[in-house]
């Protein structure tokens, strides 16, 4: 499985067409997105890709195949099709975001628990930027992470769902941080987590787990307050006394976030 074809506002037409005129055929969803698939992209290959585009919404649990057609998957869906659906969403939950940024941001989260060598593109932009995509190549070009195995092809495909997305950013200079997607705040809160715990302790103190992420990773408190309440709603961050947090290992399991 690759990342062909997968740009994010193709993506996320197919599921607005499904959510206005679906349960549709596969072949109906297909001529209909070679009709749109241009659409606030300025492209010209609308004539390929569409059933490339279709792949990625099913194995992203966006999708889901009745005997009417395809449909936008629902909680149910989620829940048995994977073992932790805490930061997946369902693909009714798409349309129903508000704004195309919220829609973005939760069609890349599933996107990055199907691709997971998403999390180490974008980490290695927001630790080590700016950088150039020819950097992420000989960095990530033949790596493995998770069973996500990318080439130089798919690093490109990468680098623009993650532009796509605002979560990186193009300048000048290249490529650097942008809006931090919930899966790369909780790998990296995991990482950091555990290099920062004491043998023995229960958890570390809150403040000391943003000190280590602003210095690292330019994260801004803002951000990080809202990403580490999203987290504790899921239950893969708890808190405790003293103004201390933990990470539950068993709500994090399956979330395909770390090895």
């Amino acid at each position: 499985m690759t990342l062909q074809y997968a740009r994010l506002f193709q993506l996320r037409a197919g599921i607005l067409l499904i959510a206005e005129h679906g349960p549709l055929t596969r072949d109906e969803l297909a001529e209909r997105l070679r009709q749109r698939k241009s659409i606030e992209a300025g492209i010209d290959d609308a004539t390929e890709g569409a059933d490339d585009i279709i792949t990625h919404l099913r194995d992203a649990h966006l999708l889901a195949e009745s005997d009417k057609g395809f449909r936008l998957t629902r909680e149910e869906d989620l829940a048995s099709a994977v073992d932790n659906t805490a930061l997946l969403y369902a693909g009714k939950a798409i349309p129903g975001a508000g704004n195309k940024r919220a829609q973005a941001d939760r069609i890349l989260a599933n996107l990055m628990y199907e691709h997971p060598m998403l999390l180490q593109l974008s980490k290695y932009v927001y630790r080590y930027g700016p950088v150039q995509t020819y950097e992420l190549k000989q960095q990530f070009d033949g790596e493995e992470f998770l069973n996500d195995k990318m080439n130089a092809f798919t690093i490109d495909m990468g680098v623009n769902l993650l532009k796509d997305a605002d979560s990186i950013q193009e300048t000048t200079n290249g490529l650097r941080s942008g809006r931090w997607p919930i899966r790369l705040f909780a790998h990296v809160t995991y990482e950091e987590f555990h290099d920062l715990i004491e043998e023995g302790a229960g958890g570390i103190r809150e403040s000391d787990l943003f000190e280590r992420l602003e210095t690292m990773y330019g994260i801004g408190r803002e951000t990080f307050d809202t990403h580490l309440s999203r987290l504790h709603s899921a239950g893969i961050i708890s808190e405790g006394s003293y103004e201390e947090v933990s990470v539950n290992m068993d709500a994090l399991e399956g979330a395909r976030i770390h090895e």
